[in-house]
């Protein structure tokens, strides 16, 4: 309704869950490399709590892109089920095969087995999501624990995330299920956004929506974080209300009264805390998010963001002039405006450069900073740079992470930074040495501290890496030839010395692969697949760029 009065081509903040607006704090970051732990290691449960809207979901589809390309998931919506339910709603979510008729657990228990060894022989594993999992049953759980007894010598056949509200933790710790919290490997509490993230979150969502002048003064954010304790539902929620209350007072920015009405209108009373808010909005709400998300990842199962997406072509020396990233003021602004928002606006790295090129022509830039770093040139014209790292022997990847997974992989790669006010834009890391990172930005390269750097970048990131002689991103065993010789040689290279050079991925080929991999945190599933291929060419070839060699950029 509103989108036109405030020139945006569509609504900010709305509650459903679209992947472009994703904001990813650091304590989803957090969250996110504590569910990647717990199944990358031979874990029986992972545990994901937090409160009603902190952003659960959006975790849970980070997770979702980053899995490996062996992994087949069974997400659950809805766990307020019998056993007998919970364990029919698992043999669908993953093609198994049971008399419709069955009210057998041991029944469905025999073919949720058979199907995980026939998937494990093949070199797959298996990760069942719970979603909203406050609401399972303690009998409920129980046969979930002993669906974690599924396994062979070797390792687990099923992971199981449990994502639910702070009560699932007090519930998981009364002694009825004290064999379930114990098989619990890895588990975090994802909290709200902070107050200093409160302002970059809401001018997020603005830009993504095409939002390039104020409509939030910085002046009522502290207000706003009051209102909603920094829970990131509500906050979209309270926006909406408080934009739509705009455009009907024929105002371009929100003010305290908007807000404060937006507010009360949103809470059910005047002073409400934020935290409180009447069943049945927040059921509306839940719904919506669950209902949506459900939708999107059947629509698009493990789908991963583009990379290297075409721009309009322009060079590092014909570039445009040079503008600081600040946004449009309306002149309507009085002077004592202005003051107060300097006053109230979030405080800037000192290390972190002023000078930021806006616009979509940075994304070109940093690709040509990445491709650079490979030894490559990319051409102004290129439609498809992801076909041209291709003809190279190359591939474009694209992930969501935290600091500690790019220097895993060790290699240069295209960070998604925000500016003070939200704004989007790229740039090329090329190194990290000790505490600082060397960053090649739009108008030139400049080291910046750690700290600085994870306050703008919000996990995004996108990268190349090199292929198998043939061209595979991933070798599986049983296969022979070339790709298998260059593998036993590049494991022989990093150190792995069970294995003699060999052209037949055995028995022999998938232990070294496994202990390669349980050396560097990755899952062990003898399959070398894109992580365990990167990180075997950051170790040993040594053709690949490193944001470990401190000469890089």
């Amino acid at each position: 309704m509103y989108t036109k009065h405030f020139g945006l081509t569509e609504e900010p903040f709305s509650i459903a869950a679209n992947p472009r607006f994703l904001y990813m704090s650091a304590s989803h970051r957090e969250a996110l490399g504590h569910l990647l732990y717990g199944i990358g290691s031979d874990s029986g449960f992972v545990l994901l709590t937090g409160e009603v809207g902190t952003g659960k979901t959006t975790v849970c589809r980070c997770l979702l892109q980053q899995l490996p390309e062996n992994t087949e998931v069974a997400y659950i919506l809805n766990p307020k089920v019998s056993a007998i339910e919970m364990l029919g709603g698992i043999c669908d979510e993953i093609g198994v095969a049971y008399p419709a008729s069955s009210n057998s657990i041991k029944e469905l228990v025999d073919a949720i087995n058979r199907h995980l060894l026939r998937r494990h022989a093949d070199g797959k594993q298996t990760v069942v999501i719970i979603d909203e999992a406050q609401n399972l049953s303690f009998d409920v759980l129980e046969q979930l624990r002993l669906l974690t007894n599924l396994e062979t010598d070797e390792r687990k056949l099923l992971r199981i995330i449990l994502i639910g509200q702070p009560e699932l933790a007090t519930m998981l710790a009364s002694p009825e299920l004290k064999q379930v919290e114990q098989r619990i490997t890895a588990r975090y509490y994802l909290k709200p956004l902070q107050r200093s993230e409160i302002g970059a979150y809401v001018s997020h969502r603005l830009a993504v929506a095409g939002r390039r002048k104020v409509i939030f003064p910085p002046r009522i954010l502290p207000k706003l974080y009051a209102k909603t304790r920094g829970i990131p539902r509500l906050i979209n929620v309270i926006c909406d209300r408080a934009m739509l209350g705009a455009y009907v007072n024929s105002q371009t920015r929100v003010n305290s009264q908007v807000l404060n009405k937006a507010a009360e209108e949103v809470q059910g009373r005047p002073g409400r805390p934020g935290w409180l808010i009447p069943g049945t909005v927040l059921a509306s709400v839940l719904l919506v998010g669950v209902a949506t998300a459900a939708v999107y990842f059947y629509e698009n199962p493990g789908r991963i963001p583009g990379l290297l997406m075409p721009s309009s072509a322009v060079t590092l020396a014909d570039r445009l002039p040079l503008r600081n990233a600040v946004p449009e003021i309306d002149e309507s602004r009085d002077v004592s405006d202005e003051m107060e928002a300097q006053q109230q606006a979030p405080v800037v790295q000192t290390d972190w450069p002023e000078q930021l090129q806006p616009g979509k022509d940075n994304l070109l830039i940093a690709q040509k900073a990445l491709f650079q770093q490979w030894g490559l040139v990319l051409p102004n014209n290129t439609a498809e740079p992801c076909a041209k790292a291709e003809t190279a022997g190359l591939r474009c990847f694209s992930g969501v992470g935290n600091l500690g997974s790019i220097i895993g992989i060790d290699r240069p790669a295209i960070l998604t930074l925000v500016d003070s006010v939200g704004q989007q834009y790229h740039a090329t890391l090329l190194a990290i040495v000790d505490k600082h990172a060397t960053i090649a930005f739009s108008h030139g390269v400049e080291t910046v501290s750690i700290d600085a750097l994870e306050a703008r970048w919000r996990g995004q990131y996108q990268l190349l890496w090199r292929m198998s002689p043939q061209g595979y991103a991933t070798v599986r065993p049983g296969r022979r030839g070339k790709d298998v010789s260059w593998l036993t040689t590049q494991l022989i290279a990093a150190g792995i010395d069970t294995i003699k050079v060999r052209s037949i991925y055995d028995a022999g080929v998938v232990e070294a692969v496994k202990i390669f991999q349980r050396d560097r945190g990755l899952v062990t599933d003898g399959i070398a697949g894109r992580q365990t291929l990167m990180r075997l060419s950051s170790q040993v070839d040594k053709s690949v760029p490193k944001l470990s060699d401190q000469g890089a950029g």
